[in-house]
């Protein structure tokens, strides 16, 4: 299974087998994809309480546990059930003739109670069934029977833990439906780009004849740039450092730039610096990354501001004690003396 399946399939529990399910490292698997989705949750989304979101996912599971209408686990939840037996009271049968009524399953179940062969045809097991009335069990078999209703009951414990390990891992992912859409389209889009930078590759080499019959003038179809041998680099390298991607700068009149590593190290550059010397404003790191005029003016009328309400300003930041000892701005210290209070 590739990852762009596992993104769609891996909380769609019911189409795995039971066998599986019963398994140790199942029960491993959904704890660490358990863990793993409160993990991503508690870095994408901080604020959100997992414990709620559990409670109200139990809560939910419980009934639908109790009503048998889990999916995928209905129907073994009820063999489960048969497996383990269930006693039945002889003492109102005359014959077995009347125990053929209840049908096969039920004497099926009475028998695996019992610890007796459970196979045969209905008249059969109700014959085997009838033969046991009146017979009581010795302490051995008591015990026996004991053991094996535990270890059922264990198994079924198992169970019941897998199932709700399920539904915790089936509320993650409804939590996580958004983000999963964008990794699955990012998977896509990638897969997509890639196949597509294949194809152009190989019409490139097609292209290309084996022949030059000018070496004065290389054949560059693509306008790459020239390496240290006067001929175009690999296109493989000239999407490695990114040139084909273009960074234009209003800042330096519209110069556009061919890579990243161009495009950061223009912004200590002569043409940057005489830009933002026009505009009236310093070339500091505050206004790293930024191209748009509109842009920096913006910034640096919000550093001018922040810049000017940390200024000294007498009529706030003058403080005053008066004679009782208490201390008060420029203007407080003022009206109280106007008003003979000092």
């Amino acid at each position: 299974m590739d990852y762009l399946a596992f993104l769609s399939n891996f909380d769609r529990f019911a189409d795995i087998p039971m066998s599986s399910k019963k398994t140790g490292s199942y029960r491993e698997y959904l704890n660490a994809l358990k863990e793993y989705l409160i993990a991503f949750l508690a870095r994408t989304r901080p604020l959100l309480s997992v414990d709620e979101e559990f409670e109200k996912a139990n809560a939910d599971f419980e009934k639908k546990w109790e009503e048998g209408t889990i999916s995928g686990w209905s129907r073994d939840q009820h063999s489960a059930l048969a497996h383990s037996g269930a006693y039945l009271d002889l003492s109102s049968f005359e014959t077995a003739i009347d125990l053929e009524a209840l049908g096969l399953d039920r004497l099926k179940s009475a028998l695996v109670a019992l610890g007796l062969k459970c196979g045969g045809t209905l008249k059969e097991r109700a014959e085997r069934l009838f033969a046991t009335k009146g017979h009581k069990l010795s302490e051995m078999e008591k015990t026996a029977l004991a053991k094996r209703h535990d270890t059922d009951q264990k198994e079924q414990f198992k169970l019941y833990q897998t199932a709700r390990l399920e539904a915790y891992v089936q509320r993650l992912s409804s939590l996580l439906s958004d983000e999963r859409e964008a990794t699955k389209e990012n998977v896509e889009r990638k897969q997509a780009r890639g196949i597509g930078e294949n194809m152009e590759e190989e019409e490139d080499i097609n292209e290309i004849s084996d022949d030059d019959e000018d070496d004065s003038i290389p054949y560059n179809p693509k306008n790459l740039p020239l390496g240290w041998d006067g001929k175009p680099i690999p296109y493989w390298l000239y999407k490695l450092h990114g040139l084909n991607i273009s960074f234009p700068c209003e800042i330096c009149g519209n110069q556009v730039y061919k890579g990243p590593k161009a495009f950061q190290r223009h912004f200590n550059e002569w043409r940057h610096s005489h830009g933002m010397r026009c505009l009236g404003i310093p070339n500091t790191a505050h206004f790293a990354n930024i191209t748009k005029i509109s842009d920096a003016v913006e910034l640096w009328g919000k550093i001018r501001r922040q810049k000017e309400s940390l200024k000294w300003n007498p009529e706030h930041d003058e403080e005053f004690e008066d004679s009782a000892g208490n201390v008060v701005n420029k203007r407080t210290f003022e009206d109280l003396k106007r008003q003979g209070l000092l």
